[in-house]
């Protein structure tokens, strides 16, 4: 079925032919979005998602907020919403709107940041902008699995990679609207400023390296906001040393073995820098998308002063903030714990390093002369669109969306652990002392995350057996 895609996309543009291109272009932007959309509906409670929600169940919400800060992490937004888990309330249909309203709202603040760096181009190139920008985020997104369908990390990373767009997006607005900037949206966005800087740390560190840049760019230009940045950047200094330094990320650490080595986590985070960047710059959606961006920046440039003036950054400086934002999300990892571990901190990573590549365009469109005497025709645009929507369906994660769907693995997943989760709330009224689970056997790429194990005292078991009140049971599996 999976083969359909392309004869459909086929029919779609002879239909359309007399539509104007922008706007067909966009349709299919849209069309592209719905697997990630559709995919929502199949999402499952699974490992931490019953752990979290059993601790929600039976204790003072307060008490496990405060003895999450003081014992486990310093994530004191994150952590609120990870109790706060819709099968906490036996809710299983808002576990399986929260990636899909993930997803809008992903879309949303692109709009609203496009909207700002880019308010001197018409409405639908705008929309067609951020659009690609969501897609090229959901196609190549390191770990989408753990980065949207997972509740447990998805409000960790994710959520904060979410409130981090419209903090962004806020900040822009109240710089570009000099004569706007009033208290209360200064408050506001001090206010945005904390919830995002309470998410994880890799994201912490970003939004304090990115205000330290821009503190140092409106202080080098003499900027008439530049006290009001230089206040952001002492606020997520304060802000993040609520996280950092909080007594739960000290006994984390103390977890860990072979932590707290700079050379060796140097050194592993530059070969991460190597690895993932290679990776992502080599993209043929991404290729072809900044492709196409060059005929934006050579006709919009001059009604833009942030890309006539290279954002006002160097273009070895551009260069060196794209790979620095790779190092700043794995070397924490790597020196608190001695690994990388999980790959959803790279999903931040990765949204940031879009962002700033297509700054580095512009900043290298810029000092390149001799791009200004290219010349791309309307063909070679709409060729190139059309390539950017086969790179973004059929290859990275887009192609495994559609391979889940068509091959039915996401609709098995679903039903093996609707299966098994029935199984285990009959045994919640029964109380065997032992229950055999069979495997999970579908395991979709864009759904899957762990599997229990054939120890009863695993974790992932014992999440089971705090949730459905199994805790004289032994969990196995076949």
């Amino acid at each position: 079925m999976i083969f359909t895609i392309p004869l459909f996309l086929w029919f779609n543009i002879k239909m359309f032919k007399k539509t104007n291109l922008p706007h067909l272009f966009l349709f299919f932007l849209f069309l592209a979005i719905l697997p990630y959309c559709y995919l929502s509906f199949f999402s499952q409670p699974i490992a931490e998602d019953f752990g979290f929600s059993s601790y929600y169940q039976q204790s003072n919400f307060f008490e496990l907020i405060v003895n999450s800060y003081y014992k486990m992490n310093g994530r004191y937004i994150a952590n609120i919403l990870m109790y706060l888990n819709p099968i906490s309330f036996n809710n299983y249909l808002g576990y399986k709107l929260v990636p899909f309203l993930m997803i809008i709202l992903m879309m949303i603040g692109n709009i609203l940041i496009i909207k700002e760096v880019f308010y001197f181009l018409p409405k639908i190139k705008q929309l067609i902008m951020a659009m690609m920008l969501s897609l090229l985020y959901f196609q190549n997104m390191p770990i989408i699995s753990e980065g949207l369908y997972w509740y447990t990390a998805a409000v960790i990373y994710q959520g904060g990679i979410i409130c981090s767009v419209f903090y962004i997006s806020l900040f822009i607005k109240l710089i570009r609207n000099k004569n706007k900037n009033t208290l209360i949206g200064k408050t506001i966005l001090t206010g945005l400023l904390f919830i995002t800087c309470g998410f994880n740390e890799v994201l912490t560190l970003l939004i304090c390296f990115s205000l330290l840049i821009a503190t140092i760019i409106v202080f080098l230009n003499k900027n008439d906001e530049r006290k009001g940045v230089l206040l952001q950047f002492i606020f997520s200094i304060i802000f993040a040393s609520l996280m950092v330094f909080s007594p739960g990320n000290i006994v984390r650490e103390a977890m860990y073995q072979n932590n707290n080595n700079i050379p060796y986590s140097v050194f592993f985070s530059l070969l991460q820098i190597i690895r993932f960047s290679f990776f992502w710059i080599f993209s043929l959606a991404l290729i072809f998308a900044s492709i196409i961006y060059l005929p934006i920046h050579q006709q919009w440039k001059e009604q833009s002063i942030w890309i006539k003036n290279s954002f006002y950054l160097n273009r070895w400086v551009s260069i060196f903030i794209l790979f620095a934002i790779i190092f700043i999300c794995v070397f924490p990892a790597y020196l608190a714990t001695g690994i990388l571990g999980q790959h959803r901190t790279l999903n931040v990573a990765y949204f940031f390093f879009l962002m700033m590549w297509f700054i580095n365009l512009s900043v290298w469109f810029n000092t390149l002369s001799r791009i200004k005497t290219i010349n791309l025709s309307k063909k070679l645009i709409n060729s190139l669109a059309f390539l950017f929507l086969v790179g973004i369906l059929f290859m990275g994660n887009g192609y495994y969306a559609l391979v889940d769907i068509f091959s039915g693995k996401a609709q098995e997943y679903k039903t093996q652990l609707d299966k098994r989760n029935a199984t285990l709330l009959t045994a919640a009224k029964t109380k065997p002392q032992k229950i055999i689970l069979p495997p999970i056997t579908a395991r979709p790429k864009t759904l899957f995350v762990i599997e229990i194990s054939k120890d009863p005292k695993f974790w992932t078991n014992q999440g089971y057996n705090t949730y459905f009140r199994l805790d004289s049971t032994e969990i196995n599996i076949e």
